[in-house]
């Protein structure tokens, strides 16, 4: 099964969906260069509110890394064997 991370960067700071702050750039370009760099593809836009006018939200999102899954699946395949055993004695 593939897996997304999804961010937005909005201004000069990138998000996660979630709201946290992943990081904050001197300029907008910076911003939009370093999300590239690392792989991040831009997937939509979200045009500024007309009531309160702002800057735009621009969403983006990158397959994790396969080393990622990896690391999570055999976390994930350690705790189910040590539950296992706790219920077996």
């Amino acid at each position: 099964m593939v897996h997304w991370e999804h961010r937005y960067l909005l201004g000069t700071m990138v998000f996660t969906v979630a709201g946290d702050v992943v990081r904050d750039f001197e300029e907008e370009y910076e911003a939009w260069s370093w999300l590239e760099q690392e792989g991040w593809g831009l997937v939509a836009i979200e045009p500024p509110d007309p009531v309160r006018p702002g800057a735009c939200k621009y969403y983006f999102k990158r397959q994790r890394p396969p080393e990622y899954l990896a690391k999570a699946s055999t976390t994930e395949t350690h705790a189910t064997v040590k539950h296992e055993r706790r219920e077996k004695r």
